[in-house]
C-alpha cells in the first residue's frame, strides 16, 4: 500500500470520519478537515500528493473552488470530487477546475481506493518528473557556467597573446601567460624551453628553488617523461613544434595535463613561441 498522506475534505464530520477510518483500516495514511480553508491551511504546513474534498460544503468553498485554489497553490496535488450530484455539467466543470477524477454518492470502498490507487500512483510519477526536470535543469546551468567560464578564458588568453605579441622580447610576451598558469595551478618550478637551430632545447626562462638545466638534448616526438630535475611530481609537455614546457611540484598536485583549460593556454604559449 501506497504510504503517501491523502486529505480528506467534508464538512460533515460523520462522513468524514467514516471516510477517514475506513482509509486507515485500509493501510492509507490520511487526515481529515471540515472545509476548504482549513485543507489550505494544513497544506501549507504539509505536502499531500492526492486530496478528496466533497463538492458540497454550505458556509465555505465549495469543492470546486478548492480544487481550483490547490491547483493554483499546490500544482503538483491531484484532486478527487465527491459528489451525489455527478451531471454531465458537474464533470466539465470539475475537469476545468484540474480534477483528477470525480466518484458520485453513494460510493463503496472499493471504487474508492481504485481511484485513490490511481492518483497516488500518478502522484508518484509526477514527483519523479518534476525531479528529474530539476536535476536537467541543474546539469544544465551548470553546463552553462562552465561554457561561460571557458569563454571568457578564452577571451583573456587572446588579450593576453594580443598583449605578448607587442612586448619588448620573447620573456615579455610570455610572462603574462606564465603567470596565469602559475595562478591556476601553482607549479613548484616551471621552465620554457624553444627549439634551438642546433636542435637542442634551449632554456629561455626558469623559476621555482630548483635549478633547471640550461638545455636539453632534443627529444624524440611523442609523449615524455620529465628528466627528474628534483621535484616531486614533474611534467615535461610540448608546445606544439615550438617547444617544451616544464613543470615541477614539490608535493602532488591536482594538475592534469589533459585538463582542457591548460591545453588552451598552452596553444597560446606556442603562438607566442612562433609569432614572437
Amino acid at each position: 500500500m501506497i504510504q503517501e498522506p491523502i486529505l480528506i475534505v467534508d464538512d460533515e464530520a460523520e462522513v468524514r470520519t467514516t471516510l477517514l477510518e475506513a482509509l486507515e483500516s485500509q493501510g492509507y495514511s490520511a487526515e481529515a478537515v471540515a472545509s476548504g480553508e482549513a485543507a489550505l491551511a494544513r497544506m501549507a504546513e504539509r505536502s499531500f500528493p492526492v486530496v478528496v474534498t466533497d463538492l458540497h460544503m454550505p458556509g465555505g468553498q465549495t469543492g470546486l473552488a478548492l480544487i481550483g485554489a490547490i491547483r493554483h497553490h499546490f500544482p503538483d496535488t491531484l484532486c478527487v470530487l465527491i459528489t451525489a450530484f455527478a451531471t454531465l455539467d458537474t464533470s466539465i466543470e470539475a475537469l476545468k477546475c484540474g480534477a483528477y477524477d470525480m466518484i458520485q454518492k453513494p460510493f463503496r470502498l472499493a471504487e474508492m481506493e481504485v481511484v485513490l490507487n490511481r492518483a497516488l500512483d500518478h502522484a508518484s510519477l509526477l514527483q519523479k518528473v518534476r525531479a528529474y526536470q530539476e536535476e536537467l535543469e541543474s546539469r544544465i546551468m551548470s553546463r552553462t557556467r562552465d561554457l561561460q567560464e571557458a569563454h571568457q578564458e578564452a577571451l583573456a588568453l587572446c588579450d593576453l597573446s594580443l598583449q605578448g605579441l607587442e612586448a619588448s622580447s620573447l620573456i615579455a610576451a610570455l610572462d603574462p601567460l606564465l603567470e596565469r598558469l602559475s595562478v591556476r595551478w601553482a607549479p613548484d618550478g616551471l621552465a620554457c624551453y624553444p627549439h634551438g637551430t642546433d636542435g637542442t632545447l634551449y632554456r629561455l626562462l626558469a623559476r621555482g628553488p630548483l635549478p633547471l638545466p640550461p638545455r636539453l638534448e632534443r627529444p624524440l616526438p611523442g609523449p615524455l617523461k620529465a628528466p627528474g630535475f628534483g621535484y616531486v611530481e614533474e611534467y615535461l609537455l610540448p608546445l606544439g613544434n615550438a617547444g617544451w614546457l616544464y613543470l615541477g611540484f614539490e608535493a602532488r598536485s591536482a594538475f592534469v595535463e589533459t585538463d582542457p583549460g591548460f591545453l588552451l593556454l598552452a596553444r597560446h604559449l606556442e603562438l607566442v613561441l612562433r609569432v614572437k
